[in-house]
């Protein structure tokens, strides 16, 4: 007996929906195959950042991919689940294959939009991933150059230690750079790429500062001991001068001219005395400090510059009698000569002004400077002239007139 057209458009129904969800379900395993392709490539990345960076890129990327990964294993999952419920391999009923093709549609339009996340999420963050890619081929150098640093102010701390030289700095510098290079051998992975990096560049810094620093101390070396013997020799000259004594020099300035020429004079022999036993001292201290056992290079030269000040201050005391009577002397003997300098100071002045246009500023000071001329000229009435004065004053009057020249030269220009 022939089938009744029911059950035959029924099959041909059931046949069409079972079709349809095996369809489905095979663009579903693909979209599966292309998730986790996607899913694969982006975890090689971030395996990637894992093993080179532990800074603030590979955490704002895991970050980023843990709400975009999450969602696409629960995809994953739900396909999973209804590829285990349904199996389109085998004759379903209708109900079941219409379910069937529902849902895996459902599941490739959620896998497909779970690809997309993860490409938008690769594009976002492409440019860290390169940033890294090229951080870390600039790694390699700059490690290298580290060590090679370091082995360096190793070999010429090594050199500096044959020598008999201490360097003490530069060991420092070398224990830094050291502290530095362990930074950089633990990794990025440990450290972070940017503070590996930093520790790279400060390593090297370190190391060359020590090299240098040993490089500096032969040199250092021999002037610090060439000073010693300078000064040494300047001290005993300075002792010798001393030893001739003052006295007869300051009882000439007494008897020949007036107190204000030589009353700041007094008391020179006791305070030149103070400062040639401070120069001693200072010295001895100096070449204590560059002995071989102490080599402290820093505190001899401060030591030798106390010594060079108070050497100067003991030669202005016992050198400042014998100039200041020769000054007096010279100005005394021909006071007119050291007022024709300083009036020719004053007319070279006044023939520049006139020579262009005049400001009356400069004009003023021209003045003033002829009118102090006239009156350096009436020191000389008086019955005992302060000769001292008289040669300050004019001094002054030539350095004035001088400056002013500059200045009116200057004025032109601009």
């Amino acid at each position: 007996m022939a089938d009744s057209p029911a059950p035959r458009w029924w099959r041909r129904r059931r046949d069409l929906a079972l079709a349809a969800a095996r369809s489905a379900q095979g663009r579903a395993a693909i979209a599966l195959l292309t998730l986790d392709n996607a899913q694969r490539s982006a975890f090689s990345h971030l395996d990637f950042l894992a093993n080179v960076d532990a800074g603030p890129i590979a955490e704002r990327v895991r970050t980023a991919w843990a709400p975009v990964s999450a969602a696409a294993d629960g995809t994953i999952h739900a396909y999973l689940a209804d590829l285990e419920r349904w199996d389109v391999t085998t004759d379903l009923e209708l109900e079941q294959a219409s379910a069937a093709a529902t849902a895996f549609e459902a599941h490739v339009a959620a896998m497909q939009a779970a690809t997309a996340h993860i490409a938008a999420f690769s594009e976002r963050f492409t440019p860290d991933f390169v940033s890294v890619t090229r951080t870390l081929e600039q790694l390699v150098p700059r490690r290298v150059a580290a060590e090679q640093a370091v082995q360096e102010a190793q070999a010429a701390l090594a050199r500096a230690q044959e020598q008999g030289l201490q360097a003490r700095r530069a060991h420092r510098l070398l224990e830094r750079a050291v502290e530095l290079l362990q930074v950089v051998q633990a990794g990025p992975v440990q450290r972070g790429m940017e503070r590996v990096l930093t520790a790279c560049g400060d390593t090297v810094a370190a190391a060359h500062e020590a090299v240098h620093d040993v490089e500096q101390l032969p040199g250092l070396q021999r002037r610090v001991l060439t000073s010693v013997t300078s000064l040494r020799t300047r001290l005993a000259a300075v002792e010798w001068r001393a030893e001739q004594g003052s006295a007869e020099v300051m009882r000439q300035l007494r008897v020949g001219y007036v107190e204000a020429c030589w009353q700041d004079l007094e008391g020179g022999a006791r305070q030149a005395s103070v400062a040639l036993d401070l120069a001693r001292y200072e010295l001895d201290a100096a070449v204590r400090a560059a002995s071989d056992a102490e080599q402290r290079w820093d505190d001899a030269l401060a030591g030798l510059a106390r010594t060079r000040a108070a050497l100067g201050e003991a030669e202005e005391h016992v050198d400042g009698p014998r100039d200041r009577l020769a000054l007096l002397q010279a100005v005394s003997a021909d006071p007119a000569a050291v007022h024709a300098r300083a009036r020719f100071a004053v007319r070279d002045a006044q023939k520049l002004l006139m020579a262009g246009p005049v400001d009356a500023r400069h004009a003023q000071l021209l003045d003033s400077l002829a009118a102090r001329l006239e009156d350096a000229e009436k020191m000389l009435d008086r019955r005992h002239p302060d000769w001292l004065d008289y040669a300050h004053t004019l001094d002054a009057i030539v350095d004035e007139a001088r400056g002013l020249v500059v200045d009116i030269r200057a004025s032109r220009v601009r």
